[in-house]
């Protein structure tokens, strides 16, 4: 009997933990809930940078999308008229609208960063007395898309007081939108000042306004369907494209024509990348895109592939490339 209940006490004995397996199994427990914390940390913090990244890029999704919407409803309303009503000789193909996109420099002045800048007429319904004119959903407007550098001056809420706020210089795609009443139809003029007089206008009310910060370049190429213009330099050598009048016999293909289609891409970069560019570079233009790239279509996939992003890249900046062909629906094309 006596041997039997000491067996047992030692079995209770046996069935415990010693301080040391306790300690250990603590240090065990501990180490795995310091590695939890660090995985736990690790990924709030790059789900809050995702974040960041997808918000800051959400708005230039956003402004693309505008862009090639209201793109898509370009208008010219293009007929076919005598050459001169006086001494007619032949029809030739008339329009009161306008289409044209190019070099931004070339068209607004050497003070806007390399990039491309397009403007057209679109059945937008913008006015400025909706009371009026609310119901008209296909009024014509002169719209329009280009980038320009510079603070954020202009853009602060005149009701806050920001004179102790650092200014922020960055990249902006601007979009220039003309209500109805203050459309102002080229007619036969050759002149640009349907669309530069507006959009180069930096006054408080200013018709231009900002769609998206940081970014950084705008390709507007106007082509053909890749079927019959495999190269995409049939309408242009240059990318550059407008419908104006030239005055020449037979007419030019781009004259009183919209292009079919046009491929337009955009890069955006993101704030923490603007944010170092700036401390880099104080209030000038960081040097992003050589004023030599993108002026030959020839050209458009080296230019973007092998100098762009390898720049963006040697540079350490975060960036988006958005693409997309936009058939222009009142394309009419003709090839003569």
């Amino acid at each position: 009997m006596l041997q039997k209940r000491n067996n047992a006490a030692g079995a209770c004995k046996s069935a415990g933990f010693t301080i040391l397996e306790l300690l250990v199994s603590i240090a065990v427990v501990s180490v795995l809930l310091v590695v939890l914390a660090s995985v736990s940390g690790h990924v709030q913090k790059v789900y809050r940078s995702s974040m960041g990244k997808a918000e800051q890029f959400r708005e230039a999704r956003t402004a693309f999308e505008a862009i090639t919407s209201r793109l898509a409803q370009a208008a010219l309303n293009t007929y076919w008229d005598y050459d001169n009503p006086n001494n007619p000789t032949r029809y030739m193909r008339q329009s009161e609208l306008r289409f044209q996109s190019g070099n931004a420099p070339a068209l607004l002045g050497n003070t806007y960063p390399p990039s491309h800048a397009i403007f057209f007429q679109a059945p937008l319904g913008l006015t400025t007395n909706s009371t009026a004119y609310g119901g008209l959903d296909n009024l014509l407007n002169t719209w329009g898309y280009f980038i320009e550098f510079g603070d954020d001056s202009n853009i602060r809420p005149g009701f806050l007081d920001t004179s102790g706020v650092a200014k922020r210089p960055r990249f902006r795609l601007m979009e220039l939108s003309l209500p109805t009443e203050n459309l102002a139809l080229p007619g036969n003029s050759t002149t640009s000042t349907w669309f530069s007089t507006a959009a180069t206008d930096t006054s408080a009310n200013r018709p231009a306004h900002m769609l998206a910060e940081n970014i950084v370049l705008m390709v507007v190429w106007p082509r053909l369907s890749p079927k019959d213009d495999p190269a995409g330099t049939l309408l242009t050598g240059n990318y550059s494209y407008s419908t104006a009048p030239t005055g020449t016999k037979p007419q030019p293909i781009q004259e009183h024509q919209l292009p079919p289609t046009v491929l337009v891409t955009m890069v955006a970069i993101d704030e923490a990348s603007a944010k170092r560019l700036a401390q880099a570079n104080g209030t000038a233009a960081p040097a992003l895109v050589d004023s030599s790239w993108f002026t030959d279509p020839l050209q458009y996939g080296d230019d973007l592939n092998n100098k762009l992003v390898p720049r963006l890249n040697q540079k350490g900046i975060t960036y988006r490339i958005f693409n997309s062909t936009v058939p222009v629906r009142g394309a009419k094309w003709s090839a003569k």
